[in-house]
């Protein structure tokens, strides 16, 4: 193991890349990625929002899985420069060749140019990387596919549909190009980079930052620096940082622990490590647990779902996370764990307030465990928001009805978001439909209860009465579904 310090490695533009931190190279371990690769002379990669909503600043990340590199779209404003280490960079001045003189386009590139899919062109190199990611990663697109994947890319000028359609024409066979034919070295770069650095400690330009390799380094980090920011993913801390200008001092980074980002299924449960990213946890539960894999096909953009974690989204608390209301009502656990011991608790405990949670200082959320639904079990997520993409919920739900053989509630768990400081239950309707069928008539009358039950606030997103009736109207929805 190597003993530097104040150093990561990546590849960019096919070479080994080592940046150094600190006075000498003006660089400090808080810059962004997206403005790192402006200063790098990567000039394609632009900055829109500064919060992952725009898409102008798509880059791809290559990864290392069982010998092979593995493509992801990611916002790089959203993504902290050590957060890389390890990793190759392609942005969409990366594409091209240059043969005989010749400037010779990707693929990617040429489909876009042959069905006319960029004007201003402000924000088409990030939609060039959106789709260069598609290219990579997914042998046979539809329709559907294509605009899921593009859906965290904005643009004014196209209208889109030219873009769609320069997706639509990728090769069905398989699909070569200069990172095709460079991707053992690739790979063998990548992990001499781990072997050699394989943990990051950096002090420099007043801020300390830590990305342990290992678990056990991280706890051991997590005791002696219980005041340092867990990065989990970032997408929160990031925004933090570009919109609000806040100062951080100290870092501990968790993208390094592979031993976290696993699902496993098992019986009657799916679980989680903490680190797995939201889109790969997606594919996990897409035919087991609709029900979550619909919330999650709505959470950010592809490119944010690849960088949010679980850990994350429940470690924030946030009132409108979308992910909690629906893994309380399914009775989530979560594993926490310090250097000596592990402890376990409903997610519905773990969460006390307004961005406030039961973790103690020298704790870390390591795994989620999720029960699966039965024949005997209904279990909906629902999300109301502005737009139907890339947007923070207004309210959210999670409904879990145990039915018995009558079709009788045995237990039933109305989660909102949206609606108090944190996911609350609707506790007075519950008891209102316990023992009764689940018919139009029931459901109403619970769902009035819900109206009554709430006081929430008014803002940018909605007025208080608006929520209510929004909070309302779900378990009236609901109700329609069912009885159908």
């Amino acid at each position: 193991m190597s003993k530097q310090k104040n150093i990561i490695r990546f590849i960019l533009d096919g070479k080994t890349l080592e940046v150094a931190f600190g006075e000498k190279s003006g660089i400090s371990p808080d810059i962004s990625l997206l403005h790192y690769l402006r200063q790098a002379g990567h000039k394609s990669v632009k900055e829109g929002c500064g919060e992952g909503d725009c898409g102008a600043c798509t880059v791809v990340i290559a990864e290392t899985c069982d010998g092979k590199p593995v493509y992801k779209a990611i916002n790089s404003c959203l993504v902290l420069l050590p957060m890389i280490h390890g990793c190759q960079i392609i942005t969409a001045d990366s594409l091209s060749e240059d043969k005989d003189g010749q400037a010779v386009l990707h693929p990617v590139q040429k489909a876009l140019v042959d069905h006319h899919g960029s004007q201003c062109g402000y924000c088409t190199p990030g939609i060039v990387m959106s789709m260069f990611s598609l290219w990579k990663s997914v042998q046979h697109p539809t329709e559907s596919i294509i605009k899921r994947r593009l859906a965290g890319n904005l643009c004014r000028c196209t209208g889109y549909q030219p873009i769609i359609d320069a997706s639509k024409q990728f090769p069905a066979t398989l699909r070569q190009d200069k990172f095709s034919e460079q991707a053992k070295e690739t790979v063998r770069s990548l992990e001499l980079i781990y072997k050699e650095i394989p943990s990051l400690d950096i002090e420099a330009s007043g801020i300390r930052y830590f990305r342990p390799a290992s678990l056990k380094e991280a706890l051991k980090i997590r005791r002696n620096f219980s005041e340092a920011v867990v990065i989990n993913g970032a997408t929160d801390i990031a925004v933090q940082l570009n919109k609000h200008k806040i100062k951080i001092s100290s870092y501990l980074d968790l993208s390094g622990l592979i031993e976290l980002k696993y699902s496993k299924l098992q019986d009657h449960s799916i679980e989680f490590g903490s680190c797995i990213t939201i889109e790969e946890m997606g594919v996990a539960v897409k035919s087991k647990f609709p029900a979550l894999y619909e919330m999650i096909s709505v959470f950010g953009s592809h490119q944010i779902r690849n960088l949010a974690t679980p850990g994350g989204n429940i470690g924030s608390a946030s009132p409108i996370g979308d992910l909690l209301p629906l893994m309380i009502a399914a009775s989530a656990r979560i594993e926490l764990q310090n250097e000596t011991k592990k402890r376990s608790m409903l997610l519905e405990e773990f969460i006390t307030g307004y961005h406030e949670t039961r973790m103690k200082p020298d704790e870390l959320i390591t795994k989620i465990i999720i029960p699966l639904p039965t024949n005997a079990t209904l279990i909906r997520s629902y999300k109301i928001s502005r737009r139907k993409d890339v947007d923070i919920s207004t309210v959210s739900a999670g409904f879990c009805f145990e039915l018995d053989q009558e079709g009788k509630l045995q237990s039933a768990k109305l989660v909102f978001g949206g609606m108090a400081a944190m996911p609350v239950r609707a506790s007075a309707a519950e008891k209102h439909l316990l023992h009764k069928s689940l018919t139009r008539q029931n459901i109403r009358e619970a769902a009035e209860m819900v109206y009554a039950e709430f006081n929430p606030i008014s803002d940018a997103r909605a007025s208080a009465e608006s929520r209510r009736l929004l909070a309302r109207n779900l378990l009236i929805s609901f109700g329609e579904d069912h009885n159908k």
